[in-house]
C-alpha cells in the first residue's frame, strides 16, 4: 500500500509541475521567431531537460513525505516554488513577456535555492536531488538576459 501511495504521490507531483508545459508545448510561433542565445536548447531538448527535472523534485518530495519529514514549511515552500514554476511559461510563451518572464525565473531559482537549504536539515537525498533544478534555472537565467537583450 505504501508503494502505491509514493508511485501515485510521485505522479501527482510530476503531472503538478508540467502542467504549464502542457499549456505551452513548443512555445508557439512567436518563439520560434525570436532571435536566440547561443547555447538555447532546441524545443524539444528543453521538454526533456524540464521532465527530468520534475521527475527529480517527485522524488524529493516522496523521499521527505515517506520519511515523514514533509511539514507545513517545506510544503509552503514547494508550493511557492511551484507557483513561480508555472508562471514562467505563462508570462514567456502565454503574454510574450521577455523580461517578466526573466525576473520570474530569478524567483524560480532563489525558491530552488531556499527550498534545497531548508529540506537538507531532513533529508539530505531528497535536498541533492534539488541542485540539477537550481543550476539549470541559474542557466535559464542566463538564457533569459540573452533573449533580453536581443530581442528587446
Amino acid at each position: 500500500m505504501i508503494i502505491l501511495r509514493d508511485g501515485l504521490l510521485f505522479l501527482v507531483v510530476v503531472a503538478l509541475y508540467s502542467l504549464a508545459g502542457f499549456a505551452f508545448p513548443g512555445g508557439g510561433v512567436w518563439y520560434e521567431s525570436l532571435t536566440k542565445p547561443d547555447g538555447t536548447p532546441s524545443t524539444s531538448l528543453l521538454a526533456v531537460i524540464w521532465f527530468i527535472l520534475h521527475l527529480l523534485i517527485a522524488f524529493s518530495v516522496v523521499l521527505l513525505v515517506r520519511a515523514g519529514q514533509m511539514n507545513q514549511e517545506l510544503l509552503l515552500l514547494f508550493g511557492i516554488n511551484w507557483f513561480f514554476n508555472q508562471l514562467f511559461p505563462l508570462l514567456l510563451f502565454g503574454f510574450q513577456q521577455l523580461f517578466l518572464a526573466t525576473m520570474d525565473m530569478v524567483f524560480v531559482t532563489y525558491s530552488t535555492w531556499v527550498l534545497i537549504r531548508a529540506s537538507r536539515p531532513h533529508n539530505k537525498i531528497a535536498s541533492s536531488l534539488l541542485i540539477p533544478y537550481l543550476q539549470w534555472s541559474a542557466f535559464a537565467i542566463c538564457l533569459a538576459v540573452g533573449f533580453c537583450w536581443i530581442n528587446l
